[in-house]
């Protein structure tokens, strides 16, 4: 199953630049797949506000339990972090464990 992890950080806040390298060692050691992720920047693409992870894995519950010590949600950084099931329509997710199909439009 695919879901999608969305934090927003909070203002001026300097956790992600002094833990970014235990966040990366964290979704690359996880136990669950992560399927792609990335900062969410502002408007002007200089700076970082949050960000998206996508995984791959079981149920609702290994996610929650990666999140628990994931080093940003761990120290504080997210004002807010949610959590939903994903069902992809369109695109690739970079070798997800299904096979997925893209429809093409008119």
């Amino acid at each position: 199953m695919l879901f999608v992890i969305y934090g927003i950080d909070k203002p001026d806040s300097p956790i992600r630049n002094r833990l970014i390298d235990q966040h990366r060692a964290h979704m690359d050691a996880g136990p669950i797949r992560v399927v792609a992720s990335g900062p969410l920047m502002d408007d002007q693409g200089e700076q970082m506000v949050g960000s998206i992870i996508i995984v791959d894995c079981e149920n609702r519950s290994a996610v929650d339990r990666f999140m628990v010590d994931e080093p940003f949600n761990v120290a504080g950084l997210y004002e807010s972090l949610t959590i939903n099931r994903w069902h992809q329509r369109v695109g690739k997710t970079w070798g997800a464990s299904r096979k997925r199909v893209s429809v093409k439009l008119a």
